[in-house]
């Protein structure tokens, strides 16, 4: 490696490193203020409170990465064309993408890091936080309601819930699929119903009898039914999973499932893909601000800094949008996660072939 790539490589990642310990306080900070109110109700200890914020840090991690990376860029290549230094380093027969591709490629590296730490610590984490909320939620009784929640019950059967009321033990949108040996699979759907420990009541739904392809063979319709589910399930239930608590594989598995009862599978799909797009949205910002930042008057940092805050605000305001957009079906899953990253992706190759002419 040529000493000028250690040289800028040092300068990114120390600007890199800061801004992203700079970003993760302030949103720790939010994070603690946001559910204060909620900590005093319960009166939540300091080391509850300490456990609360570790397990929320990967998911702030995750927030801040493609911010660090834009900042990290900017303040970094920013610094040099300031100093003139990098006046000095073209005018000596070094063009632009030589000098920044070093950067580009550990940041690709960076990104591929970030996408298993998403895939794999992150959900983790977060089902780790909301087993921690919900013990503080049951100990006085407070009803708790999740929405898109997916557990593996006794007898090989796997749950569905679009949204349940695990005070009051009630439920919508139930989905229940089970494999049983020497037979085709069965899944019952039902609107709604009530949880009495084994004893589930279940209304307005159907019975469905499955080949070995997902095919169905036979239904019936009922008004109400009671389902033996073999076992008290407030464990399972305790033990439930949103989408953000899950890795894409489970993702994968679950969205198969809906599929073959015909359930939108939308929540599932645009988290599946968000887990993709934003890790190697670092890289899309970071090829954003290698030209940007040069681009900048000398005397011009600090509207350069505000024009970075304002990119990443619309970074994330455009994710949160599509996000939703691709859960109402309004537009493709796949699309709904990835529309922000090819936008900025457009803008910095306009940006990028402007600084090489």
């Amino acid at each position: 490696m040529r000493i000028i790539d250690r040289y800028l490589l040092r300068e990114y990642l120390t600007q890199f490193i800061f801004c992203m310990a700079g970003f993760l306080v302030l949103l720790i900070g939010n994070f603690v203020f946001e559910i204060s109110h909620f900590l005093v109700d319960k009166r939540a200890s300091f080391q509850l409170i300490c456990l609360l914020v570790y397990y929320q840090i990967p998911y702030l991690l995750m927030d801040v990465f493609p911010a660090a990376v834009l900042f990290g860029v900017f303040l970094s290549l920013g610094r040099l064309s300031k100093d003139r230094e990098m006046d000095v380093l073209r005018t000596s027969g070094l063009s632009f993408p030589g000098l920044t591709y070093p950067i580009l490629i550990i940041t690709f590296f960076m990104c591929l890091g970030a996408f298993y730490f998403n895939d794999y610590v992150v959900p983790l984490a977060n089902h780790r936080y909301e087993q921690e909320i919900r013990k503080m939620i049951y100990k006085d009784f407070i009803p708790f309601i999740q929405e898109n929640v997916f557990f593996k019950g006794p007898d090989e059967r796997i749950f569905y819930i679009r949204r349940i009321n695990e005070e009051k033990k009630e439920v919508e949108g139930v989905l229940i699929y089970q494999v049983r040996r020497d037979k085709f699979p069965l899944m019952i759907a039902a609107a709604s119903g009530k949880i009495e420990e084994q004893w589930w009541h279940l209304k307005d739904g159907r019975y469905y009898e499955l080949d070995d392809e997902g095919k169905i063979t036979a239904f019936s319709s009922f008004d109400e039914m009671i389902e033996d589910v073999g076992e008290d399930l407030s464990f399972f239930l305790g033990e439930s999973k949103s989408t953000d608590e899950m890795t894409r594989e489970e993702l994968k598995e679950h969205m198969e499932i809906l599929k073959k009862s015909g359930v939108s599978t939308a929540p599932f799909a645009v988290t599946y893909h968000l887990k993709v797009a934003i890790p190697f949205a670092g890289l899309i910002l970071a090829l954003l601000g290698l030209p940007f930042s040069t681009l900048v008057p000398r005397n011009g940092r600090t509207w350069g800094l505000a024009i970075s805050l304002l990119l990443i605000m619309i970074y994330f305001f455009a994710t949160v949008l599509f996000r939703e957009l691709g859960t109402s079906e309004v537009i493709q899953p796949l699309w709904a996660a990835w529309i922000p990253n090819l936008f900025f992706l457009l803008l910095g190759l306009i940006l990028l072939f402007k600084v090489i002419k």
